[in-house]
């Protein structure tokens, strides 16, 4: 495969199409030999360009603040110069988080990541580590990246916060410890320097006892139960895992990972997702009929649209909601959610159906003719077809 150098190539849509058949799949897996579209030193600079050793301490913009609350200060200290991630870098050291991590965060000075790692070893040791959140601020071309390789799984997920975080430095085991990030919805990760070894634990199996081991950035407890996936990796990776998994890497050497992180909080509030849908799906706001809970119909019976009466649809979290004419309903399943999206987007687009026809093209394991069926009843009691 060509490697990827910009998000409207082929190579870049083969790759976003392969992270959306791990994300499918749900459990941790690795890519092996992808074309990296990003590299060590690239993303090294994207590095000192977030996250500059002011941006670590907030000492001047504490000074500027008080003064400009008592009047003192009524203008801004100036234009910044540099992004605003939501989160700062942060440095670990041997289990330990660093308070002011200012004096060891690469810079111009820092001509490359192993220039960094020479640097700053002579006072850090042999086990330092950096977590650098939100890179996709360093320039439009690394969020153009970032959001052409998610968007098939975002496409999925819907609307998600989402962001690249790099991990590096030279630590023999994750600083923080085999952790679990519930708050996650994924993570691809790309290797990009040093070979490490992955383990992954299935978070939903576990009970009260394996809270000695999980988050111990000491090491001090080893892991009670052998990981359900041991794999070794090395730059030209990609290392997939969901949300639900405990996970951690032991590295030989310096090493270097970008990851691809989308969480599983939706940006919008359910209600406003809600409200969209209705106001989309009836043009406005208006009285509606009452729904006929009763229709029932049969897969062979061919369905008319109405002439105004839309559908549409967004995931929210974990859940798929329907806007139909008017009203909303959670799709029932979370398993069958990607056979129903290519159905519900196949039906925003008819005029007339039936669930025979449909479930020849539509139908899967997850969704059978009479699920289809089912779903036209729905549909039709709540507006959107009419019979005959």
């Amino acid at each position: 495969m060509t490697a990827p150098t910009t998000p409207s190539s082929d190579a870049f849509s083969a790759l976003a199409d392969a992270m959306l058949e791990l994300f499918d799949d749900g459990v941790p897996a690795v890519l092996r030999n992808a074309q990296m579209p990003f590299s060590t030193q690239e993303v090294f600079e994207w590095v000192r360009t977030v996250h500059p050793p002011s941006s670590c301490s907030p000492a001047a913009s504490k000074i500027d603040a008080v003064k400009r609350s008592w009047g003192l200060s009524p203008e801004p200290s100036g234009k910044a110069t540099s992004p605003a991630p939501e989160r700062p870098i942060e440095l670990y050291r041997g289990g330990g988080v660093l308070l002011d991590p200012s004096v060891f965060v690469p810079t111009e000075a820092h001509q490359s990541f192993e220039a960094w790692i020479e640097a700053v070893r002579p006072e850090l040791g042999d086990d330092f580590g950096v977590m650098a959140p939100h890179l996709e601020c360093a320039s439009w071309g690394a969020l153009d990246r970032l959001q052409a390789l998610l968007a098939p799984t975002l496409a999925r997920t819907g609307p998600r916060s989402y962001r690249y975080n790099a991990f590096f430095g030279d630590y023999r085991r994750t600083p923080f410890g085999f952790h679990l990030d519930p708050h996650q919805e994924c993570v691809f990760q790309f290797v990009l320097e040093g070979k490490r070894r992955g383990s992954f634990w299935e978070g939903l199996t576990l009970n009260a006892e394996d809270a000695a081991w999980i988050e111990d950035p000491n090491g001090r407890v080893a892991p009670s139960r052998r990981a359900e996936l041991t794999v070794d990796v090395e730059p030209g990776d990609i290392v997939f895992w969901p949300g639900t998994h405990v996970h951690g890497f032991e590295a030989d050497g310096p090493s270097m990972g970008l990851s691809l992180v989308i969480d599983r909080t939706a940006p919008r509030l359910r209600p406003d997702v809600v409200a969209g849908l209705e106001v989309a799906t009836l043009g406005g706001r208006c009285g509606l009929p009452m729904v006929d809970d009763s229709l029932e119909v049969a897969a062979t019976e061919v369905l008319t649209r109405r002439p105004h009466a839309q559908l549409a649809f967004e995931c929210h979290d974990d859940d798929l909601i329907v806007g139909v004419c008017g009203r909303t309903f959670d799709w029932p399943d979370r398993g069958s959610q990607p056979a129903a999206v290519r159905l519900l987007a196949a039906l925003q687009a008819c005029e007339t159906t039936s669930a025979d026809a449909l479930s020849r093209e539509y139908g899967d394991k997850q969704l059978v003719r009479e699920d289809i069926a089912g779903v036209l009843s729905m549909l039709s009691g709540l507006g959107f077809f009419t019979r005959g």
